[in-house]
């Protein structure tokens, strides 16, 4: 059946609707967030009737899906004869159409949203125009077309992605070393809310929603909320924001309640703070935890909008002597930097392959990327957030800065990028700066007007400017060869050397690491890419139009290089043995992290070595293995060792003949989404009998497709058939409109053929259930035991009681009753005497027996998993602490009977529990409902007194 274009989306508004789909606990009021990547008409270049009209003619038009490049490109730019200035090569205008059946009503507020367009932009709904945006093409953006729809009705939405040469929109007009590409080649939503609901973040800078941790200790922290509402109506609102914070498994530790009247037409800041003790986790590296900030907007009662966030709790500074701290420890920064685009299809990366170099990055070990040189996708940020990536982020320049207007779309562009990514805890470091140049004091107060709580970092070069931070906080350098450190300042090297081999890696990490003011080593650079010819032509300064340095190749295929990161900054053993474009010359490279390595060839021992013994590499952790061998034939063993004893091993042969053709893609392990905006790279590696890549194979290689996919290739740009680079080919797949199965079959001359399934799901374009996690707000409930003058713990519900009259208490927050007993005299304590510790107040008073067993019984709770927390610290100086327990628990499973040992270290201060929170045991059990559940405490000694100072109850999820 022929396809009808354009896609036709159906925009649904009814709230029930959406609740179905929604997990559970979470709420979205009227928001809706529909990705519109699919179903567009294209057309490269102007025509001579502006197509902007509804009844235009759009169906000779190309059919695409976004993220879109124009114009697909060459592996070497289509040897184009243009310097890095870059005037004409891809400065095209790129028109875009699509239909969109709204149904809504004009309660609502109607926006689109793009999370980038190259370079300027101008948008037109139903033949009339909205507006432009021509401020910069590496930043978000939205236009309010609720002026401009017919709810309930077909709409024709016209776009021009206008990325001519343009004299204020950096980093134009200046040159760079990188490739301005075009076209909507990022993520494009059509959002709908209510008239009352939370802005942009870019708006202003009290706009959306900012959060900050203000205070990060080791075991506690603050987060700061602000959260901007815009109420559009012409009426006040009686507005109430409730704002959820919720751990990784989506429980709710934090409920911060703001209610206040916000006038017609105008914006209110709510502003929540919340202390973060139970439950608490910093983010880090090796530990990113995250957590979710969900905040519901009410009309009265009635919940009109919502956002959710994450964040993370992290501290870090620069200390004279240490470097770089985080969370209190040292830690030196090892990374590359990083270019958004790859071969062919440019800067039109969809969010799969963004994670996916992220991973490849983590992978390595590395700790620290910096966006170079220009703002990148919000999928790549929340990668590095998710895997636990530093990042160093940059507005768009290279060498140069224009005149006053060009100054001033840069700083809107600043704003824009760090307001847009303020909330990842990722980020640490604003580009302050432009490449080459140095520091800027205009970027340096901007980022520190617009967030004072992350370093800035210079962008400077040896060769001119000052040679320290200047007016920002750290002298980010480049360093090609030997760079002289500054005397004082500290510093990170933003661009270092790289080779395959790693030896350059090694020499310039090595030498940072050695100076205390030195913080962090970001390599030249991550992945290949392609750049044009600099201004100057001459001996010196040609080169080829794809790099040849990075980390991994142009399609992300690691070279020897990534294994040396691996082996260097990964924990688990490791020995590896550089394939032979790096195992060449009479040497053979082994990356390892084990103390010795034995090399052997076809079984007979070559040599047993300990790591290269360079200066170069002394301040390494784990220098290179450099076997002073010639690797003529047969299989190399490659054993290390640590503390005498084999750890692991690696094998590699000498390539052979190409043999047949191994197919893989770059991703297998996720969905792959059909419709054209999701793609896949299809690896097509030359490899002998004994399966080793032949990294000097030249056969080129023929791809053919069969199922619901296409190869992207128009014909012109050499893709089809691939020419092979160190032995591995590769194309781009995307799927048709139809899911299923796709199979990419690989061919080459005197090769057998390889050929690789993969199969295609559809994509839902309501944003919002792809994003929501469940939400479970179940109440916890804190409560501090005591006599009359007991000491109460903050924001605890207070039990207070004196004789047997007090033993029921009913909790605020569940209705559930509690009631203590004993089968002796309960005591209670609570004369106002105080102690110290963690959670003293609570554990200062409470009720005690002198023998026999302690009794809590828990009636009319709710059927569920629950935990109970219960505290017993002895507060009578004449008798013995004790800290042997037995617990019983009966619960709708039967009886269990421990000995607990939740609380391993004995106290001998009734006055004090030290840094520790008083002796604590921990239970979980089952209720079905209906019947109560009891726990049994008694005391397994025959001296000393039971206590319960107070307790923590909280449900968990089934």
């Amino acid at each position: 059946m022929k396809k009808i274009y354009p896609l036709v989306i159906l925009i649904l508004l009814s709230f029930q609707v959406k609740a179905q789909k929604l997990p559970k606990g979470f709420e979205a009021g009227d928001r809706t967030k529909t990705n519109l990547n699919f179903g567009w008409k294209f057309h490269l270049g102007n025509l001579k009737t502006t197509p902007t009209a509804i009844n235009f003619d759009d169906s000779s038009w190309e059919n695409v899906s976004i993220p879109h490049n124009p114009q697909l490109v060459s592996y070497e730019l289509d040897s184009i004869k243009e310097t890095w200035v870059q005037e004409k090569y891809l400065r095209d205008v790129s028109w875009y159409r699509k239909k969109i059946d709204l149904r809504a009503d004009d309660s609502q507020k109607v926006f689109l949203e793009f999370e980038a367009v190259h370079n300027a932009t101008e948008l037109w709904v139903n033949g009339k125009k909205v507006g432009n945006y021509a401020v910069n093409g590496y930043i978000p953006f939205h236009f309010d077309i609720t002026n401009f729809v017919k709810f309930g009705e077909e709409n024709t939405i016209a776009i021009k992605a206008d990325n001519t040469y343009n004299q204020t929109i950096a980093p134009d007009p200046h040159r760079t070393d990188y490739v301005k590409f075009g076209g909507l080649y990022r993520d494009l939503y059509l959002v709908t809310t209510n008239k009352l609901h939370v802005n942009y973040n870019w708006e202003a800078f009290d706009a959306g929603v900012h959060i900050t941790t203000p205070t990060v200790n080791k075991n506690n922290g603050t987060v700061t909320v602000k959260t901007t509402v815009k109420n559009e109506n012409p009426t006040t609102k009686n507005t109430k924001i409730i704002t959820n914070i919720i751990n990784k498994d989506g429980y709710v530790i934090k409920k911060l309640i703001s209610e206040i009247n916000v006038d017609g037409n105008s914006t209110h800041t709510f502003r929540q703070t919340a202390t973060i003790e139970e439950d608490f986790h910093v983010w880090s590296p090796d530990t990113p935890y995250l957590y979710r900030v969900n905040s519901v907007i009410y009309d009265n009662e009635t919940p009109v909008d919502f956002v959710e966030n994450k964040f993370g709790f992290r501290k870090f500074s620069l200390e004279k002597g240490k470097g770089f701290v985080l969370n209190g420890e040292p830690l030196f920064l090892v990374g590359a930097n990083r270019h958004q685009n790859y071969p062919n299809i440019g800067d039109a990366v969809p969010n799969s392959f963004h994670y996916n170099e992220a991973l490849q990055y983590k992978k390595a070990g590395m700790n620290i990327i910096r966006l170079s040189h220009y703002t990148q996708d919000d999928a790549f940020i929340e990668a590095c957030d998710e895997l636990g990536i530093l990042i160093y982020e940059e507005p768009s320049t290279w060498i140069e800065w224009g005149d006053d207007n060009w100054f001033t779309n840069l700083e809107k562009a600043t704003r824009t990028m760090i307001r847009n990514h303020r909330n990842h805890p990722s980020i640490i470091v604003w580009g302050a700066g432009i490449n080459h140049r140095g520091p800027v004091p205009r970027m340096q107060t901007v980022a520190k007007e617009e967030d004072p709580y992350r370093l800035t970092a210079s962008a400077s070069a040896p060769w001119d400017g000052p040679k320290n931070e200047g007016v920002t906080d750290v002298h980010a350098t480049m360093d090609y060869r030997r760079t002289e450190f500054p005397e004082s300042a500290f510093t990170m090297v933003m661009e270092h050397g790289s080779s395959p081999n790693a030896e350059v890696n090694q020499f310039h990490i090595s030498r940072y690491k050695g100076n205390k003011n030195n913080f962090a080593a970001i390599t030249w650079l991550g992945a290949d890419y392609n750049h044009l010819q600099p201004d100057i032509i001459d001996d010196q300064w040609s080169r080829d139009f794809m790099t040849t340095y990075g980390v991994l190749s142009p399609y992300r295929v690691p070279k020897p290089v990534y294994y040396w990161y691996q082996s260097e900054l990964v924990k688990k053993p490791i020995v590896h043995i550089a394939d032979e474009t790096a195992s060449k010359d009479g040497k053979v490279r082994v990356y390892s992290n084990c103390q010795e390595v034995a090399l052997y060839q076809n079984g007979k021992l070559i040599a047993r070595q300990l790591p290269d013994n360079d200066i170069t590499k002394a301040n390494l952790n784990h220098p290179s293995f450099t076997f002073k061998y010639n690797w003529k034939n047969g299989t190399l063993k490659a054993i290390g060792y640590s503390n005498g004893e084999k750890v692991t091993e690696f094998i590699r042969q000498k390539e052979g003949n190409p043999h047949h053709i191994k197919v893989t893609y770059n991703i297998e392990d996720k969905p792959f989404y059909a419709g054209g905006s999701d793609i896949r790279l299809v690896y097509a590696s030359i490899v002998d009998a004994n399966g080793e890549v032949v990294t000097s194979a030249k056969t080129e290689v023929q791809f053919s497709i069969s199922g619901v996919g296409e190869i992207i290739d128009n014909g012109k740009i050499y893709a089809n058939p691939a020419l092979v680079y160190n032995g591995v080919a590769a194309i781009y797949v995307k799927g048709t409109d139809e899911t299923g199965s796709i199979t990419v079959t690989a061919k080459g001359k005197g090769l057998k053929s390889g050929k690789a399934t993969i199969n295609t799901i559809k994509y839902n374009t309501d944003e919002i259930t792809n994003q929501a996690k469940p939400i479970y707000d179940f109440p916890i409930e804190r409560v501090d035991i005591g006599g009359d003058k007991q000491l109460v713990q903050f924001e605890w519900q207070n039990w207070t009681g004196s004789s047997n009259n007090d033993l029921k208490y009913n909790l605020k927050n569940t209705d559930i009753e509690v009631e203590i007993s004993a089968n002796k005299k309960i005591n209670w304590l609570g004369n106002g005497s105080s102690m110290i510790g963690d959670l003293s107040f609570m554990g200062t008073d409470g009720i005690y027996i002198e023998e026999g067993e302690l009794t809590l019984k828990f009636t009319n709770i709710k059927a569920g998993k629950y935990t109970l927390e219960t505290f017993h610290h002895a507060r009578k100086t004449n008798i013995k602490l004790t800290n042997d327990i037995e617990v019983t628990v009966e619960d709708a499973e039967g009886s269990f009977t421990r000995v607990s040992d939740d609380h391993i270290v004995n106290y001998f201060n009734n006055d004090s529990t030290g840094e520790r929170q008083p002796i604590a045991i921990q239970s979980t059990f089952i209720s079905d409902g209906s019947t109560p559940v009891v726990l049994k405490f008694k005391n397994s000694n025959k001296e000393g007194t039971l206590w319960i100072n107070g307790f923590i109850l909280k449900q968990r999820n089934q």
